[in-house]
C-alpha cells in the first residue's frame, strides 16, 4: 500500500534513477511488464552523444531512465561492459542552488566532469569515481517544476508502482562513500538494520559493501489498491523491492 507519510518537493529531490542497460529492448520491455509502466519517453540531447535512452514516470515526482549506446565507441558501453551487462549508473537529483552542493563537493574532493546550461537549467555532473555513482545536480528552485514537465508522453492504466522510496549503493568501502555523501548532502549518516544510510530529501539513500561501484538496489512504492504479482524484480543489474 501506498506510505502516506512519503513527502514531494522536500529538497534534495531524487528525480530520476538512471540505469545503464546492455540490451535496452530487453531492459525497456522488463521494465513496463515489472511496474505496469506505459512506454518512456527519450532525451532528444543524449543522441548527439552517441547515448540511447528511456525514461518512466513513477508517480508525480520521480523517474527510472535506461541509458544505452548507440555506437560501440559510448562511454556507457564500456561502463555496462565492465559492470556484467547493466547496473545503476546514477542519481538526477534536483537541488535549489548549485553554490553550496559545489562547496561541498570541492571539500570532498568530487570532481566536475560536466557543468553546462540545459534546457535553460544549469546541471552539474560529478564523477561517478568520487561518489560510487555518477550524481547530477539539477539547480532548478521551484520543487514543483521539472525537466519533463511539458513532455507528452504515454500514461499507464493500470500502474503497479507510484513513486521510488530508496536506492542502494554498493561500493569497497561503504562507510568512506556514506561520509562524502553526508557532507555533499549536509545530511546525517544513519544506521537501520545494521545498513548505513542518509536521508535525501524525502527519500534514502544507503550504502552496502561490494566489489563494483553502482548502485544494485531500488525501493519503490506499490500503488494503491495493487498487488503486484512479486515483491522483488531485477532489471538490468538492479534489484528492484517493492514496498
Amino acid at each position: 500500500m501506498s506510505n502516506p507519510t512519503v513527502t514531494h518537493g522536500t529538497f534534495p529531490i531524487i528525480r530520476q534513477v538512471i540505469i545503464g542497460a546492455g540490451d535496452m529492448e530487453t531492459a525497456s520491455k522488463e521494465m513496463r511488464e515489472a511496474f505496469g509502466l506505459a512506454k518512456g519517453f527519450a532525451d532528444p540531447l543524449l543522441e548527439g552523444i552517441g547515448m540511447d535512452d528511456e525514461t518512466f514516470r513513477v508517480g508525480p515526482e520521480a523517474h527510472l531512465e535506461l541509458v544505452g549506446a548507440l555506437t560501440p565507441e559510448a562511454p556507457i558501453a564500456k561502463w555496462c561492459e565492465k559492470v556484467g551487462g547493466g547496473g545503476g549508473y546514477g542519481l538526477a537529483i534536483q537541488v535549489p542552488a548549485l553554490g553550496p552542493f559545489l562547496e561541498r563537493a570541492e571539500s570532498i574532493g568530487a570532481r566536475t566532469i560536466e557543468d553546462i546550461v540545459v534546457y535553460e537549467r544549469r546541471i552539474v555532473q560529478l564523477h561517478p569515481s568520487d561518489l560510487g555513482i555518477l550524481v547530477e545536480l539539477d539547480e532548478i528552485p521551484q520543487a514543483d517544476q521539472w525537466f519533463w514537465d511539458d513532455i507528452e508522453a504515454e500514461k499507464s492504466e493500470n500502474p503497479v508502482i507510484d513513486d521510488v522510496l530508496a536506492v542502494e549503493i554498493s561500493h569497497p568501502n561503504p562507510e568512506a562513500i556514506a561520509q562524502k555523501w553526508s557532507t555533499l548532502f549536509d545530511a546525517p549518516v544513519e544506521t537501520v538494520d545494521g545498513v548505513l544510510q542518509i536521508p535525501l530529501g524525502a527519500r534514502t539513500v544507503r550504502f552496502v559493501q561490494g566489489d563494483t561501484k553502482m548502485m544494485t538496489g531500488c525501493d519503490v512504492q506499490v500503488a494503491d489498491g495493487v498487488e503486484p504479482d512479486s515483491r522483488e524484480f531485477t532489471v538490468s543489474g538492479v534489484s528492484f523491492t517493492l514496498i
